[in-house]
């Protein structure tokens, strides 16, 4: 099990979230903290956790560019089956790692990833015990399902009862497919390995500062499904320089500012989308994953904000994608598919050929 710290300027609080790594009730695990050029306390802070933790694998970056280089920095230097990207504001709850791996452990669909629930603190404060977002999915009684739970249990005697009590009434299942976002933020994720490494090799990503969550948990939850845990696992802590949090979540207000600065969710997505249609040999290797691809790239198209581009191209990013490389899209899907895909994202009412070729000559 691999923790990567991604940390800029955090050095105020860097202290607990190496700490709430090396206080887990699990015992096998690795962190790694990924600096992104930090000018604050971060180079003292480090040097210390290092002489108390001499385990701890220190990666620094020449410059900050962003959330996401940094993750998968840490991403490529780790060595665990699972892993959490943990925010240096941010902490781990003692049987957050534990309770992951035990879930992944003994669910029977293999999911992508789960999804811990959250404490919302402020001023070191707990102010909720809960996400709205995994609140919402839960009350609705989605996902519940216990016959998709075989509680994991090792020959040691492992897990704790702490852990392992009534785990099955703390599951709740999301299905592939299911795009729509019903999940802790970055820190409350805990992702196979085999999953991130499907969608981690997109090259556009050395480019996305922030949206790292939603990039993987769309990718790796629209093709494997994932599961929310109904219990908190780590705390999200609130400061004044939250991106999307400016005060702890209340019923019927918005937290942040949908599209402000630093929201980089929209462009996540948009690379999604490409990175599908760049690897469809990936996700097509038979006739019935065929059918789950086409239908996960449908759920996840999404508009094109650039003002510049032609009505077609801004009406959907999976119609750029198909025209950028239609041949090897349609020898991986199929002909006829191919050309129902690439009617069915321009919003087209033409024919398939002469569609595509009045489509690349607008580009």
């Amino acid at each position: 099990m691999t923790v990567v710290i991604v940390n800029y300027n955090y050095g105020r609080f860097l202290q607990d979230a190496v700490e709430s790594v090396f206080g887990q009730t699990y015992s096998d695990v690795e962190c790694i903290v990924v600096d992104n050029a930090s000018t604050d306390e971060t180079p003292a802070v480090l040097a210390a956790l290092q002489a108390r933790h001499p385990d701890m694998i220190v990666l620094r970056r020449a410059a900050n560019d962003g959330q996401t280089p940094a993750s998968l920095d840490g991403l490529a230097a780790s060595t665990g089956e699972y892993v959490i990207f943990l925010d240096a504001d941010d902490y781990l709850l003692p049987k957050c790692v534990e309770t992951h791996v035990y879930v992944h452990l003994s669910m029977r669909p293999h999911i992508g990833f789960t999804s811990g629930d959250m404490l919302q603190v402020a001023e070191n404060k707990v102010v909720v015990s809960t996400g709205e977002e995994s609140n919402r999915y839960i009350r609705g009684g989605k996902g519940y399902n216990p016959s998709l739970v075989r509680p994991y249990t090792a020959e040691d005697g492992w897990p704790s009862a702490a852990v392992s009590a009534g785990i099955a009434d703390k599951i709740h299942y999301v299905p592939p497919l299911a795009i729509r976002w019903v999940w802790s933020p970055t820190s409350g994720l805990c992702y196979r390995r085999d999953a991130l490494r499907l969608f981690a090799d997109n090259p556009r990503l050395q480019t996305l500062r922030t949206g790292t969550d939603l990039y993987f948990a769309y990718g790796c939850g629209g093709l494997s499904g994932s599961v929310v845990i109904d219990e908190p696992l780590f705390a999200y802590r609130i400061h004044g320089g939250n991106i999307f949090t400016a005060h702890a979540q209340l019923d019927r207000t918005l937290n942040y500012t949908v599209g402000g600065h630093g929201d980089s969710n929209i462009l996540a997505q948009l690379y999604l989308i490409d990175h599908l249609v760049d690897q469809v040999d990936r996700f097509t290797p038979n006739p019935w994953l065929r059918a789950h691809f086409l239908a996960l790239l449908f759920k996840v198209d999404h508009a094109d904000p650039n003002p510049k581009l032609p009505a077609w191209a801004r009406r959907s990013r999976a119609a750029q994608a198909i025209v950028r490389d239609y041949d090897a899209f349609a020898e991986a899907v199929g002909a006829w598919s191919a050309r129902w895909a690439l009617l069915w994202f321009s919003k087209s009412p033409r024919s398939a050929p002469s569609l595509l070729a009045s489509l690349r000559r607008s580009t």
